[in-house]
Parts: structure tokens; sequence; C-alpha cells
């Protein structure tokens, strides 16, 4: 097997033997689509060196590719490899992109490959106890089985059965009450239609309203949003005009009295619905409803289960607003394998160690010192947005 380093500005050529082998992988994902990471890099780039790695067999074919890129662990003057689309913008389930029945011979190129490129592998978003993850993670730390640290990070998912009303039977009686009092008492009081972006001509004005409606909410409250970054905006634009044309994209919208009033970003792929966003109007709380994105994530279900969709799946976290949804937790892992030598062992005390005293510390600091400083890492964070908002010459509301 033959492993050769693709040039970023190859990878648009590499795009349609990529998408072919996203639909032969043994672990398919949408985050490791042509799609995602070429567009994430393209605006996520900055302090990154790109390491994609392609893999082809003896006849020339598209067998693997390992989507990296290196950038040095500061303050140390060593080098990190991580997987591309791994920050900024809600990637899960990250990892290698490996035709069926060819990952032993890939991981075994992939390793001698990466030999001596890199003192530490930080790998985020891999899916927990699943075959390709546990066999990267003991390909890479097969040297040094000592520089292996995993942490396990939980995600929610409802499992989504034949009809609706089956849905809703196994939910909580008093949810399930919320739910249909509060989706009747819209209906009955306003005009109600749930949207989905379809055409490519809608989706300037749903993601301008999305984006208003989302940072309308979080700069309310002292935060910075999550958009208030003109790159991730773009980036936004660009997966939401791909991912159409695959026939992916799930941009629902609750529209009521002529007006979008909550909108829910995601994907269905693999018979999965992905929720990666989601924003509503908080100025608008009629009486007896409250806040609308309960109704929109009801209608959206009702919508995933009549296409025949068998999961729903909230991504990371647990949160209760998740959970009352009736779901259930799987994990996704970030795993940091050191090197072999004295580099490999300072980054992966500098990384994996010092991660494990700053949990410490917070689980022993006194909780008003720890409430302290997440309200001062939040006013920084706000201060930083509305500076980059201001500069964009963008309103965040």
């Amino acid at each position: 097997m033959n492993v050769e380093r693709v040039a970023p500005e190859d990878w648009p050529r590499l795009g349609a033997e990529w998408s072919r082998l996203l639909e032969q992988a043994s672990q398919p994902e949408i985050f490791l689509s042509p799609e995602w990471i070429i567009s994430w890099f393209r605006h996520f780039r900055d302090g990154r060196e790109p390491f994609l790695l392609a893999a082809r067999d003896e006849a020339g074919a598209l067998v693997g590719v390992a989507p990296l890129y290196r950038r040095r662990l500061t303050p140390l003057p060593l080098t990190r490899l991580s997987l591309l689309g791994d920050e900024g913008v809600g990637s899960e389930y990250l990892g290698m992109l490996v035709r069926k029945g060819a990952e032993p011979a890939f991981l075994e190129a992939l390793s001698r490959a990466l030999a001596g490129e890199y003192a530490l592998a930080d790998l985020h978003g891999l899916r927990a106890g699943h075959e390709g993850s546990e066999a990267l993670i003991r390909r890479l730390g097969a040297v040094a089985p000592s520089r292996i640290h995993r942490e396990r990070l939980p995600c929610s998912a409802i499992q989504l059965p034949g009809d609706y009303e089956s849905y809703l039977a196994s939910l909580a009686s008093k949810f399930r009450t919320t739910l249909r009092y509060r989706t009747n008492k819209l209906t009955k009081s306003f005009q109600v239609r749930l949207l989905r972006t379809d055409r490519e001509d809608q989706i300037e004005a749903h993601l301008e309203r999305f984006f208003a409606m989302h940072q309308g909410r979080w700069t309310a409250e002292g935060h910075s949003g999550s958009f208030h970054h003109p790159r991730k905006r773009t980036f936004y634009r660009e997966i939401s005009e791909g991912f159409l044309r695959r026939g992916w994209l799930r941009f629902y919208h609750l529209e009521v009295d002529g007006v979008i009033r909550a909108a829910q970003f995601g994907f269905a792929f693999s018979g999965v619905l992905l929720s990666l966003q989601e924003a509503f109007d908080d100025r608008f709380r009629p009486q007896g409803v409250g806040g609308v994105g309960v109704v929109l994530r009801g209608m959206a279900i009702r919508e995933c289960i009549a296409e025949g969709l068998t999961s729903y799946d909230f991504l990371g976290g647990e949160e209760e607003f998740k959970t009352r949804w009736g779901t259930t937790t799987h994990f996704v892992e970030r795993a940091r394998i050191g090197a072999p030598g004295l580099a490999g062992a300072l980054a992966y005390a500098w990384s994996a160690r010092s991660r494990d005293g700053r949990l410490w510390l917070r689980r022993h600091l006194p909780a008003r010192w720890v409430d302290f400083r997440d309200r001062l890492r939040v006013r920084r964070q706000a201060r930083k947005a509305r500076a980059i908002t201001e500069g964009s010459g963008e309103i965040s509301r």
C-alpha cells in the first residue's frame, strides 16, 4: 500500500474518489466528507500545517484518507498532530476514512508514514468503543503504550421508532403533555408552518435569520455567541450549499405568522439526523407557549420519523434539555498519544498530565473561585467577539 501526502490545492481534485471512499468506508462519517474537511481547513487553517495522507492499493485505487494537520504544542517547541475539523464547528465523529477490509494494511502503512513526524498525537472526536478508533489508538501507541491518555465525552441521541405517536408514548408523561400543549397552543393561536431549506436561493436569507436569532440571545446574556466570527458564518454557508447538493442538509425553520421564530441546523447521513446547532427568537414568547424551540424540535423529530430515519443525534453533551427527549448516551474520546523518545515524553507530560492536574484543581478549589474564573473567561470571550464583529462591519442582532 502506497501512502502519499496530498497538498491542500489538490484536495478538490481528490473529491470524487474521496466521496466514493466515504460510501465504501468501514466507519463512514459526514464529518469526514470532503465538503466538511476542505471547507473547515479553508476557514480555520490559521497556525495549522496540513498533513492529509492518502493511501492507494496496488491498482491505484484510493483505500484510505487520514485527514490530519500539525501545529506547535504551545509553549513547547514540539509538534502536535491532530485531526482536521476538530475545533470551532462542532465536529464530533472524526478519525480515519478506510475502505472495508483494508484497515490493518492502512494502519500499518499510516504508522510508518507518521514515524518521526510528531511529538504528540492529540485526536479529538473518536467514537468510543468502535473498532476503527480502538485500532488507531493501539497502533499509534504501540511503541510507547504508557503514553496513551484517554478522555471520554458524552453524546446524546434518540432511537426513533416507526411512528411519531409511539415516540411520544415513550416520553415522560409530564414532558409529553408539555410538548403537546405548547404545540397545540401555538398552532391554534397563530399561523404556523414548518419550513425546510431545499433550494440554494433560500440559504442566505435563512442563515442570516438563524445567525441573528442565535447571536441575539447569547449576546444579551453577556456571551460571545457561536457566530461572532465571519469565518464561521462563511463556513456554514459553504456547508449548506455543499450538503444541499448532496441531499444531506436538514435546515428546519418554524415560521409563525410569516416570521421565522426558531431554526435548527443539521444534516441527515446514514439514517441519522445530526443536529448541529439551533436558534430561537428569545423575544418571542407567546403566552402559554414560552420558547418555541421545543415546538420546532418536536416537529423536526416527526419529520425525521416520516423520512424513515432511525436516530436523532444531539451530538456532544447530555444536558437536561436533551435527555428529556428520551435520549440514550454514547461517547466520543479524546486520545493523547505521546511519541517514543524524549520529545514524546515531554509533550505527553505537558498535555495529558497537566490536563489531569487542571481537572484535579477544578474539583478541589472552592466553587466561588471556579465560578469567578469562568465569569472572567466569558467576559474576555465576549469582548473579543465584539471587537471581531465591529471590525467585520456586521451586527449580531
